[in-house]
């Protein structure tokens, strides 16, 4: 009897340690504010007009969203008979393959604080019936509108964190942007076939990155006429049709890293004469056109790599005429036009590898007068009609390997006779193949 006396006084123990263990306690100051009066809490989402949402919405005369609006649907939908009332999202607007020409749907509301994403719908031409919108705090997509023409009717919005407009098939411009003056983020404009320009836009600063690619039509980047800064990364590609990239002249701080590639018809690249520096890589690739460096005056830093890749008309390095360092790689590669290094006369060091590769009518490598060091390797490679290595000797240090191959017409290797290589020396299938021993005593030319 006593031990089952003990016993339940134990159970009773552990119970009561139980139970005080899952109570509230009594210092919780835990408050769960309820909706105001006309809130909506929570997503309101339609994929269908058997969605008994709106109707919910409107019969208890709610004005806000707390949370996001988001309609999936085809159907025919009348959206200005539920959202009539509606004034305000704190949240995302999302609209999905919706049938309606404008939206005048959303005409009383002056705030979304996420998301204006805008998808897939066939009839709309604008953005007609925003114009109340004041308050856009995150992103502004507009992607996949076959039959929009402009951005026209987005209401008096100042600032937004990023915009990506991509795959209009319609849209020639993007006008009804003028009032934003402050993008937090980045811009995306792309495979946008009959836009030719960026007119419309008004921006001064963009924190992160500029990313204008494959609109076949687009002839100028203006409409960043006013642009001074950008944080990150400026790349431009598949624009065929881009002659020239002036509308950049009002950059005049640092950028992270500059890429063009696939605009065969830019032949300088006037428009970025007050940049001072460039953080980390410039990549030049597939323009046929470009013919030299004109408008890189001010550039004395690559902080990263350095390429020019596939340039059929480039001839020269003028316009780099304040470049000292390259912090990374020197890579030059299927620049048929380009006979010697002339323009990179003030550049002392190349902390990567230096390449030289398939550069057709390379003949030797004089322009690189002041060229003391590099960190890394030197790679000369596939350069039919080098003769020689004339213009190299001012390098005294080459701290990696020095691989020279397939240059079928080169005789002379004297200009590097004075320099120190730290790794190894390769070369062979050239028409004249030298030792290391041979070269630094003397016995460098053919």
């Amino acid at each position: 009897m006593r031990k089952i006396r003990l016993s339940f006084i134990v159970f009773m123990l552990l119970t009561g340690m139980f139970y005080s263990s899952c109570k509230k306690s009594s210092t919780d100051t835990t408050v769960v504010t309820p909706p105001g009066v006309g809130e909506f809490v929570g997503a309101i989402v339609v994929t269908s007009k058997s969605d008994t949402m709106l109707t919910y919405f409107l019969k208890n005369n709610y004005n806000r969203i707390t949370g996001s609006l988001e309609l999936y649907t085809s159907d025919d939908v009348d959206f200005n008979k539920y959202l009539v009332n509606l004034k305000s999202v704190n949240g995302s607007v999302k609209l999905y393959k919706i049938r309606n020409t404008d939206l005048s749907f959303l005409s009383n509301v002056t705030k979304i604080t996420g998301d204006l994403q805008i998808s897939a719908c066939p009839g709309l031409t604008s953005l007609a019936g925003l114009s109340k919108l004041d308050t856009l705090s995150n992103n502004l997509v507009v992607e996949n509108n076959p039959a929009i023409k402009n951005l026209n009717g987005i209401g008096a919005v100042l600032t937004l964190m990023n915009l990506n407009v991509t795959g209009n098939a319609s849209l020639q411009s993007l006008t009804g942007l003028s009032g934003l003056t402050s993008i937090t983020g980045g811009i995306l404009v792309g495979e946008n076939p009959v836009l030719t320009s960026l007119t419309g836009l008004n921006v001064e600063k963009i924190t992160a990155n500029v990313t204008v690619y494959n609109n076949a039509q687009l002839s100028s980047l203006t409409g960043l006429n006013k642009l001074k800064n950008i944080d990150g990364n400026l790349t431009i590609y598949g624009l065929p049709a881009l002659t020239e990239i002036s509308a950049l002249n009002a950059l005049n701080d640092t950028i992270t890293t500059i890429s063009i590639s696939g605009c065969n018809h830019l032949t300088n690249l006037e428009g970025l004469n007050n940049i001072p520096k460039i953080k980390k890589d410039l990549r030049l690739v597939d323009c046929g056109e470009l013919a030299n460096l004109q408008g890189l005056t001010k550039v004395d830093t690559i902080g990263g790599t350095f390429e020019l890749s596939n340039l059929a008309a480039f001839s020269s390095f003028t316009g780099a005429t304040s470049l000292k360092g390259i912090r990374k790689d020197l890579r030059i590669a299927e620049c048929n036009a380009l006979t010697s290094l002339n323009g990179l006369s003030k550049l002392d060091s190349i902390k990567g590898d230096f390449i030289l590769d398939d550069n057709r009518s390379l003949v030797n490598m004089k322009g690189v007068d002041v060229l003391k060091v590099v960190r890394g390797k030197v790679q000369v490679l596939n350069n039919e009609n080098l003769v020689s290595l004339d213009g190299l000797e001012p390098l005294t240090i080459i701290t990696g390997d020095l691989d020279i191959y397939y240059n079928p017409k080169l005789a002379s290797y004297c200009a590097i006779k004075a320099t120190t290589l730290t790794g190894f020396f390769y070369n062979g299938f050239n028409q004249f193949n030298p030792t290391w021993v041979q070269i630094k005593a003397g016995t460098c030319s053919k």
